[in-house]
């Protein structure tokens, strides 16, 4: 695709009303209306009589040569050949664009939104999974459920062609690429490719306000839906709520869920306001649908069906435009992505959903949070029953023929409505999640999705029967090379043949992913971790979207003590995904251990940005903080970890920190250690406070306080209570002279206290003060000389020896010092 700059030219009001699909605009009344403007074919695109459009001699002709093209590198000879056509018949070039989209358009209703496409007569060019298969390289299986996929392959064929200058080319590219990776079972990198070159040529065209925030939520769609990427998503959404003026947030209300509650609790609902003037641009009229899907209600004998506010206006929403509720749909989508999956989630998404079911007028958006509520439902006992209805309702109003293929196309590309199989899978995960395996099985079995069907033989205990239906299925005629593959691998995975693996590889000609990874979880869940390296590296050499393939390989190499490739592996997953702690703690690690400690410190940061909760995270980032010299880091981490334990004792890093204060070491800024001695003050105030009776912390807290350039009597005064403190809370109960570090220990300390008394007595002029300064000093050494030498066998140490010399020397001066005051 050429890299060209697209022009600030407008979009012509035809074009803008192809790309909103509103058929409740002025604009679109005019367009309709004027004899000379518009072409037929593009009225009855707008109309949605996308048949009429595909009766088109010209259409018919293309599409017959299409069939008859070379299959090797088929995506690329049919825009070949239609930029041959257009070459020479440039006139065509907006009749071709027309026809495209209607193509693209009918695909969407045959297979996602209904009503049922009749009188519609192409002749198949072969199964549905080899025709959409041969539009990406990445051997990727497809569903055989869809339906017309010739229609895809066209629009395919026109909106990546480069001789059709027309503006909104790249925003329905956009939309023909997001539907065909939602076809495909794994993420494709030439999908991914061509999404960054079409936002590219998007960022390039000069938007209205409102097209913007159409593209925006768009956008958002594909970075959640396909992508999770939360980053990206979010600064698309974010774009879209200031140019809708939609402000947004969660608040509580008085009021009441279940049938019998007698006192009032608060509630969860949803703020709206919306501070955007009425459009001038006629494309934003107030939307109603009719004849939307029915909202299943709540049975149940104790809960509501939706909460009874005391305030009735709380549960009440304002009546928001259709991009509007696209945003708050997305918001939806988001909050539910980025969150973890608990009943504080659950909670917090009702109020969106209840904004959004209230609304009542665009179709796609209702469908979208009718389904999404099912979702969400279907895993508590109380409410899956009215999940399964109102799925059940989904899939039946797709038969209907009310409401108009138009109005349920209107904004598709901003919601989250599943195609129509799909919508029957999740009816069978319903049923398997409710124990009815048998007809989850046949639901499965009627839709080929082959890996639920062996998950539902391997939950009966039945894994020769899931062996039996693949063996079958290779068997049929109409196999496709990736469904070969497919099968294949799931037939290994059933019958622990790795044989498979190695026959799948070969039938995919050494270029599919699908092979490799199965043959890496075959080792990597037996632990054979060294031998599963490989075929994770083949398999991510074909396809780098895998994350969590990336993430495996990544434990793999650690586990086999491979750091280097670890530290890779972690960090291509992080670039994928980088919301995920456990990657960022792990990539630490590898860096650590290859001596990349000032990396380890940057991912660590990154971990508790996604985990700010994990005490572990905070943990290892106050350690290697401590390690590059980032103390004042250190002392924060520290502070969180309190936060998080109450009580969390780390002697080591006390004791570096307390060190590189004294000794005024450089940190990482090159500022001295001694300017975090007052936040470090402030730690250990705060520590002792929680853990009273730890001997070591405050002998560390005593020299902290000692750390100052010029000592004065306030400082003395501390560092002696401190130094009482852990001489009191270390020689408690007698017990530390039964071992010899403790003795050492008592010894040392017992040195300092005396040297603080002596330092306190020799500032004080009051004597009587002096005197008790000496006189507790010697009570406190007769005390510990007469301890150890009760002990013989200490006594027999040269390290004790040693101290214990120490000791009773530093006894005599002060009963010569104390003899003197008398």
């Amino acid at each position: 695709m050429k890299d060209n700059i697209m022009s600030v030219e407008k979009f012509t009001d035809a074009e803008k009303c192809l790309i909103y699909g509103d058929t409740y605009s002025n604009v679109y009344n005019e367009i309709i209306v004027s004899e000379d403007i518009t072409s037929n074919e593009m009225k009855n695109v707008l109309k949605g009589n996308y048949v009429e459009v595909l009766e088109n001699d010209l259409f018919l002709d293309l599409y017959n040569e299409f069939e008859h093209l070379n299959k090797s590198n088929f995506s690329s000879n049919i825009v070949k050949h239609i930029s041959d056509f257009l070459h020479l018949n440039p006139l065509k070039n907006n009749t071709i664009f027309t026809i495209g989209v209607a193509c693209y358009q009918l695909f969407l209703q045959a297979n996602w939104t209904g009503p049922l496409v009749s009188k519609l007569d192409l002749k198949s060019w072969g199964p549905s999974t080899a025709v959409i298969e041969s539009l990406v390289d990445d051997l990727d299986c497809v569903s055989r459920k869809v339906l017309y996929p010739e229609l895809l392959v066209f629009s395919y064929a026109v909106f990546s062609n480069d001789q059709i200058n027309i503006f909104t080319r790249f925003w329905w590219q956009i939309r023909m690429l997001s539907t065909l990776q939602s076809l495909l079972n794994e993420l494709s990198n030439d999908i991914k490719n061509m999404f960054e070159l079409a936002f590219k040529q998007m960022e390039n065209t000069v938007l209205e306000t409102d097209e913007e925030a159409l593209f925006r939520i768009e956008q958002c769609k594909i970075y959640l839906s396909h992508y999770g990427n939360i980053t990206k998503a979010t600064n698309c959404l974010n774009t879209a709520m200031n140019l809708l003026g939609l402000e947004h947030s969660l608040v509580g209300a008085m009021g009441k869920r279940t049938k019998f509650q007698v006192k009032e609790l608060a509630q969860l609902t949803l703020n709206v306001n919306s501070h955007k003037e009425e459009n001038n641009t006629n494309l934003l009229t107030p939307h109603e649908c009719c004849d939307l899907p029915k909202d299943c209600v709540l049975d149940d004998e104790n809960r509501l069906p939706d909460i009874k506010f005391s305030n009735e206006s709380a549960g009440k929403f304002p009546k928001l435009n259709s991009l509007q509720q696209a945003a708050i749909l997305n918001t939806l989508l988001m909050e539910q992505k980025c969150k973890p999956k608990d009943d504080l989630q659950f909670e917090e998404l009702q109020p969106y959903i209840r904004c959004l079911v209230s609304q009542q007028s665009v179709w796609s958006i209702h469908v979208s949070t009718l389904l999404q509520r099912s979702l969400l439902e279907r895993d508590s006992r109380k409410s899956v029953e009215r999940a399964m209805k109102q799925i059940e309702c989904l899939v039946s109003s797709l038969e209907v023929s009310s409401p108009l293929n138009v109005d349920r196309l209107y904004l598709f590309h901003c919601s989250f409505v599943s195609p129509s199989w799909q919508l029957k899978a999740y009816l069978g995960n319903i049923m398997l999640s409710m124990g009815a395996i048998q007809s989850a099985l046949d639901w499965f079995l009627a839709l080929d999705m082959w890996e639920e069907c062996v998950a539902c033989y391997n939950t009966q205990g039945h894994r020769h029967k899931a062996a039996e239906i693949l063996k079958n299925e290779l068997k049929s005629s109409n196999l496709t090379v990736a469904k070969h593959i497919l099968i294949l691998c799931l037939l290994g995975d059933a019958t622990d043949d790795i044989s498979l693996y190695e026959e799948a590889w070969k039938i995919s000609d050494y270029r599919s992913s699908r092979a490799q990874k199965h043959w890496a979880f075959y080792y990597y869940t037996r632990k054979e971790y060294k031998e599963s390296i490989d075929h994770f590296k083949n398999s991510l050499k074909i396809n780098s979207l895998q994350e969590n393939l990336w993430f495996r390989l990544g434990f793999a190499c650690m586990v086999e003590e491979r750091w280097s490739e670890a530290a890779e592996a972690y960090r291509r997953y992080c670039d994928i995904e980088n919301d995920c702690f456990e990657a960022w703690n792990n990539l630490a690690k590898c860096y650590i251990k290859n001596g990349q400690k000032s990396r380890a410190y940057y991912a660590l940061k990154e971990a508790v940005k996604c985990n700010y909760e994990s005490w572990m995270v905070w943990d290892n980032l106050m350690v290697v903080s401590v390690d590059c010299g980032c103390f004042e880091e250190a002392i924060k981490c520290y502070h969180r970890l309190i936060d998080l334990k109450s009580k969390h004792v780390d002697l080591e890093v006390l004791r570096i920190l307390v060190q590189a204060v004294q000794n005024n070491v450089k940190d990482e800024n090159d500022r001295p250690a001694s300017e975090h001695r007052k936040c470090l003050l402030q730690l250990f105030g705060r520590l002792t406070s929680q853990v009273q009776n730890d001997g070591e912390i405050w002998k560390l807290y005593a020299h902290l306080e000692e750390a100052v350039p010029i000592p004065n009597k306030e400082t003395a005064d501390k560092v002696l209570h401190h130094l009482q403190c852990a001489h009191r809370f270390t020689t408690q109960g007698n017990k530390w002279t039964q071992e010899k570090n403790s003795c050492l220990f008592v010894s040392r300390l017992s040195l300092e206290l005396a040297e603080a008394y002596l330092s306190c007595s020799n500032i004080t002029e009051n004597h009587e003060q002096k005197k008790r300064f000496l006189s507790s000093a010697k009570i406190m050494l007769v005390s510990v000389v007469s301890q150890i030498e009760k002990e013989k066998d200490l006594m027999e140490s040269a390290d004790i020896r040693e101290e214990f010399e120490k000791v009773k020397n530093i006894l005599n001066e002060i009963k010569l010092q104390l003899s003197a005051e008398l």
